[in-house]
């Protein structure tokens, strides 16, 4: 959790838990049939009072728990505080908000130490655009009635955690191609949200094979957006999101393991104030990990 105080000095949140008798980041385990994004987002506002809109993800660090003799794994997210305020609770009673060095010398885990490390080597100010592939959806049976093939019942669940998953980031406006299947992807979200959903052929496979230029453009006038305080998230297929990657980080210094996003997968994509692309976070499903 971080927010910047009245001078502009960015400061970040370590609780106190009376139980423990420690300083440590917020985090919790996830209730069931949660996934760790909005379990972040959960816990944060019960132990901590505050709302959050998540950012770059961290990293996952794991260590033992001596109390279940089980290896503890915990995913971190920066987490830029909205609005709210703490009260003492039976987890936490008291929480400090300091600069980072300080934070650094008062946590008592070595694990939030490397968490808070690495959040001091990302930029606060990067501005995120979701790239989404459309939930599963049912079997392809007629070619030429593919545009409006329906998510089946995973594909619905998944759209519905989607939702979660976009407000969490506080995103701001929807856009999808102009397949069933990607609009009933989003219009959880877009009902969440309170947001119109707006159609573009473009991020259509077909649309992109004909004219792949219109799509790149098409995506570099959201970049501009999200520039100045939008946060897009664009829903488009399979056939155009590995080609939309590839293009984004060939003109970047990052490398990708695979370009290929699975149904329902999200990609979330940083770009600094000046357009460059500086990370991409993947987040392979929205369903809770089994």
């Amino acid at each position: 959790m971080w927010r910047h105080n009245k001078d502009g000095i960015v400061e970040v949140l370590l609780e106190h838990r009376p139980n423990y008798g420690d300083w440590s980041l917020p985090k919790g385990k996830l209730d069931q049939g949660e996934s760790p994004l909005l379990a972040a987002v959960r816990e944060i506002k019960e132990e901590t009072g505050y709302h959050v809109r998540l950012g770059k993800f961290l990293r996952r660090v794991h260590y033992p728990n001596s109390r279940k003799n089980v290896e503890k794994v915990v995913y971190f997210w920066s987490a830029k505080v909205t609005g709210g305020e703490f009260t003492p609770n039976g987890e936490v009673d008291r929480v400090a908000w300091l600069p980072l060095d300080k934070a650094l010398a008062k946590t008592d885990y070595e694990t939030d130490i490397k968490v808070l490390k690495r959040f001091s080597q990302i930029d606060l100010a990067w501005h995120p655009v979701i790239l989404l592939r459309h939930a599963r959806a049912g079997t392809r049976e007629n070619t030429l009635e593919d545009v409006l093939r329906p998510l089946d019942p995973i594909g619905r669940q998944q759209a519905g955690l989607i939702a979660d998953t976009a407000k969490a980031y506080g995103v701001t406006s929807i856009y999808t191609a102009d397949r069933v299947r990607c609009e009933q992807t989003v219009i959880p979200a877009a009902r969440l949200l309170n947001l119109p959903v707006k159609i573009a052929r473009v991020l259509s496979e077909e649309s992109y094979l004909v004219h792949p230029d219109d799509t790149h453009i098409f995506w570099q006038h959201l970049c501009e957006h999200a520039l100045n305080g939008e946060l897009p998230l664009v829903c488009s297929q399979g056939g155009v999101i590995p080609h939309m990657l590839s293009h984004e980080i060939a003109g970047s210094s990052l490398e990708l393991e695979s370009t290929k996003t699975k149904k329902a997968g999200t990609r979330v994509l940083f770009y600094n104030d000046k357009g460059a692309l500086k990370a991409i976070d993947y987040l392979p499903s929205p369903l809770p990990i089994r």
